[in-house]
């Protein structure tokens, strides 16, 4: 079984830590298998990050393009400290390659400076980029990844968006008033509960972090919040609260 090191373990914990307390819910392989996927989502996500412009950012994005079809051609994969274990589990869980392709789309697009035309092509964007990546989830735990997985996804990038405003106000989210962005994430949110009322515990650990998003958005809509200069406060210990709860229903 591969697993990730434990550098790059911490550093996804720490980066990304509702998606790996939820991924801790899963069984050994499971775990495992969620990890590994989370790290090379934070390796595309950071991309914006660790480069200094963005024709470097677009040479990273092809340089994991490249990975990618070099692992499901079968061939060697390019040295990183994630290739080998992501070659292993994205083979033995036979996930789609488009799956994999449109995650990276999605993720190049925060090299682009241009704001979203409007709400919908936010949420597109949340559909392309957390949207995939809980489906890819969900199908590595052996589940079905339906409409409602998606839509939790897209709730989940939503709420991020939401949760970020106050830094994304005057780029990307020009356009769409935060009102508007928190409504889509609650109405996203209920439909995607409603299509997985009925969720198979084996895969629960892969949605299991959406559960979290009423919390981020009741805290998000207190009164006297300023989106633009109040952060969302939501402690550990609450979250894990919500999670175990949540796990015990069934329900996010």
């Amino acid at each position: 079984m591969s697993e990730l090191n434990i550098t790059t373990r911490e550093a996804l914990k720490k980066a990304d830590p509702d998606r790996f307390r939820a991924a801790l819910m899963s069984d050994t392989q499971g775990r495992a298998d969620l990890l590994i996927l989370y790290a090379f989502h934070y390796e595309l996500a950071k991309v914006p990050e660790v480069t200094s412009e963005p024709m470097l950012g677009q040479i990273r994005y092809e340089w994991w393009r490249e990975a990618v079809d070099e692992i499901h051609s079968h061939r060697e994969v390019r040295r990183h400290e994630i290739s080998t274990p992501l070659q292993e589990m994205l083979l033995r869980t036979a996930v789609p390659r488009f799956w994999i392709d449109r995650l990276i789309d999605g993720r190049a697009r925060d090299l682009d400076p241009q704001p979203f035309e409007d709400l919908s092509a936010a949420r597109e964007y949340c559909r392309q980029t957390s949207g995939t990546l809980m489906q890819i989830a969900v199908k590595i735990l052996g589940g079905d990844p339906t409409d409602g997985v998606l839509a939790a996804g897209e709730a989940w990038g939503l709420t991020g968006l939401a949760r970020s405003y106050g830094y994304y106000h005057d780029r990307i989210l020009q356009h769409i008033a935060y009102e508007d962005l928190v409504t889509a994430a609650q109405e996203v949110h209920a439909s995607a509960r409603a299509g997985l009322a009925k969720t198979e515990p084996s895969i629960f650990p892969a949605i299991a972090y959406a559960a979290l998003i009423p919390g981020f958005l009741k805290r998000a809509t207190k009164p006297g919040f300023d989106p633009l200069t109040d952060k969302v406060r939501y402690g550990p210990l609450s979250k894990q609260g919500r999670l175990t709860l949540s796990a015990l229903r069934g329900r996010i």
